[in-house]
Parts: structure tokens; C-alpha cells; sequence
């Protein structure tokens, strides 16, 4: 029987050689382990900047808001038409796809005409469809966002686009048209701006909204005949071109039966009474800025007075 003790390494200075490399495969085999490790959550960083790179670049890049729908011709020359369109005008098409809009203008109505799309082939094929119609001398077709685009020389406005984007238009055309631009849109209306005149045709609707001038504020107006002059001072409010009136001299204050307000045409409808009989002012004229003028038709009951009116304003204060 050996005097010698099992051997368990913990007071012999050199280990047994076994166990020395099982520690040592232990370490490899963890070590192997956390670099997979390691390694899969750096390809999962890496795959993840990847796809907010590709998300940048899809919000970065313009593409279509709307899928391209025509307007039926027939459609198109009633719209143009609603618009009063002469060849005096120029005719802008947002979203204007393969250019019918402002092909018509320039070809049936003699008008200029702009048309403003964000597809490219569209617009290569406006250009080849205005060569074809003989009227590229007269259009022309821009690549662009039309959210973008500069429509400042538009005196007409064409549009068939959801009522979403006609919302986000709104605020571009009241900041870049100039009152009495003629703003026609196919099918939908354009946010909460009610229409100057509706149009119902071939089982669709069309819309005409005129670009009103600004009158909203406080105004000194005066009347006169051949005989005198009367001041007035009148207080407009408005939204759109619905407008709120009322009206008074240093005495009394005035019934506003009427007010319209079409681009820079308005029309402002008075009640008065005198001695128990009641008399009408109307009040036509123009707006410029800040100055009104025109004439001025008074009746009582039945018959207009023979008097001739004339008519101007100041505004005061906006």
C-alpha cells in the first residue's frame, strides 16, 4: 500500500496537466462565445443604421402626393370655361400629368400656360403632347413640387388633387396670388374656403374660388352728390370672402343689409329710415390697397333717386 496521498494539485507546484487544459478550453470556448456574441449585436448596430439611412433618404426624396388621375377633356374645357379663361390669362396646373389642362388653355382659350408636376416622365411626355398640339411657344412644363412652386404670374389656377393637399395649398395661395386670381378645382373643394360658384357636370363638380381682396379693418368713408358730403366710419371683418359689417356717422349707427366680396369688386348694402320711410344705399367700388372707390345708387321703396353718388374709403386701421 502506498504511503503517497491522492493528488488534488493544492500543494503540488506543478498542476496536473489535464486540468491545466481543460481550464484553458473552458476559457476558449467562453471566449469564442462572447465574440459571436459581440460580433451579432455589431452587425445588428450596423444593420440598423443602415435601414435609419434608407428611411433618411426615402423622406428626403419628392415623390407624388397623389396618384396621377386625368381630368376627362370634356371635364377640363368646362373647368377653363367656369374660369372665364381669355387669352389675356395665364393658366397654372398643379399637378398637371400628361398637360391637358394647360394644353386647352393655350390651344382652345389662346392663353398662356405653366403646368407644374413632380414626375418627370409626366412632364417629358406635356412636352411632347404641346408639340403635337403646336403649342409649345405657349406652355411650358416644370419638374417641381408644386408645394414648392412659385405661381405668382398665375391669374388662373388649376388643380384636381385630394382635399388633404388642397388644405396644405390654401395658405400658399392666399400668401402668393393676387386678389381676383381665379382658382378652379376639380371634384374637391380646397380646405374651408367655401366656393364662389359651384358647377355640376358629366356626374362630377367643379369649383371656382375667387382670390378676395384684403378689406378686413376699419375704414372713413365718404358719399357725395352734387350738393354735400357725408362721412361714415364702416368696420369690416372677414374671413375669406365673406365679410361682417357695421356702419355710423358721429350720430348713429347703420344696418349693413349686404356685403360681397368678389377679388377686388365689393359691394356693401346700407338700410336707412327717415321720417318712417326706408331708404337703400348701395355701395359699389374697388379695392387698391387701402383705398376704396366707386358709385353709389340710393332708393327709397320703389325708385332709385335721381341724385348721382360717388364713393371712397381709407382704412384707418387693420
Amino acid at each position: 500500500m502506498s504511503n503517497r496521498t491522492p493528488h488534488n494539485g493544492e500543494n503540488d507546484p506543478f498542476p496536473c496537466f489535464y486540468c491545466c487544459n481543460h481550464s484553458l478550453l473552458v476559457r476558449k470556448v467562453t471566449n469564442v462565445r462572447m465574440n459571436k456574441r459581440i460580433g451579432y449585436i455589431l452587425l445588428l448596430l450596423v444593420c440598423a443604421c443602415a435601414m435609419i439611412s434608407c428611411d433618411s433618404a426615402v423622406e428626403t426624396k419628392s415623390e407624388p402626393d397623389v396618384v396621377f388621375v386625368t381630368t376627362p377633356h370634356k371635364i377640363v374645357r368646362e373647368m377653363l370655361k367656369l374660369a372665364g379663361v381669355v387669352k389675356d390669362d395665364v393658366v397654372y396646373d398643379l399637378g398637371s400629368g400628361d398637360g391637358r389642362i394647360v394644353i386647352a388653355a393655350a390651344r382652345d382659350f389662346g392663353a398662356r400656360g405653366v403646368g407644374i408636376d413632380i414626375d418627370p416622365k409626366l412632364v417629358a411626355e406635356s412636352k411632347e403632347n404641346a408639340r403635337k398640339a403646336m403649342v409649345s411657344e405657349r406652355v411650358t412644363f416644370i419638374e417641381q413640387d408644386v408645394s414648392k412652386a412659385d405661381i405668382r404670374q398665375a391669374t388662373v389656377v388649376a388643380l384636381y388633387m385630394l382635399p388633404a393637399v388642397n388644405k396644405q395649398l390654401l395658405p400658399k395661395f392666399f400668401g402668393e396670388l393676387q386678389p381676383g386670381t381665379r382658382v378652379v378645382s376639380h371634384r374637391f373643394e380646397i380646405g374651408d374656403w367655401k366656393p364662389d360658384m359651384t358647377l355640376k357636370a358629366y356626374d362630377t363638380t367643379v369649383y371656382l374660388s375667387i382670390i378676395p381682396a384684403d378689406v378686413h379693418g376699419d375704414w372713413r368713408l365718404a358719399v357725395s352728390n352734387d350738393k354735400e358730403t357725408r362721412h361714415y366710419g364702416l368696420t369690416l371683418r372677414q374671413k375669406y370672402q365673406e365679410l361682417e359689417g357695421a356702419l355710423k356717422d358721429d350720430n348713429r349707427s347703420f344696418s349693413v343689409a349686404a356685403t360681397r366680396l368678389q377679388g377686388r369688386e365689393i359691394t356693401i348694402s346700407i338700410v336707412d329710415t327717415i321720417g318712417g320711410q326706408r331708404f337703400l344705399m348701395e355701395l359699389e367700388g374697388l379695392v387698391n390697397g387701402d383705398t376704396l372707390e366707386g358709385t353709389a345708387l340710393v332708393t327709397d321703396a320703389r325708385h332709385p333717386l335721381p341724385a348721382s353718388y360717388t364713393w371712397n374709403g381709407v382704412r384707418t386701421a387693420k
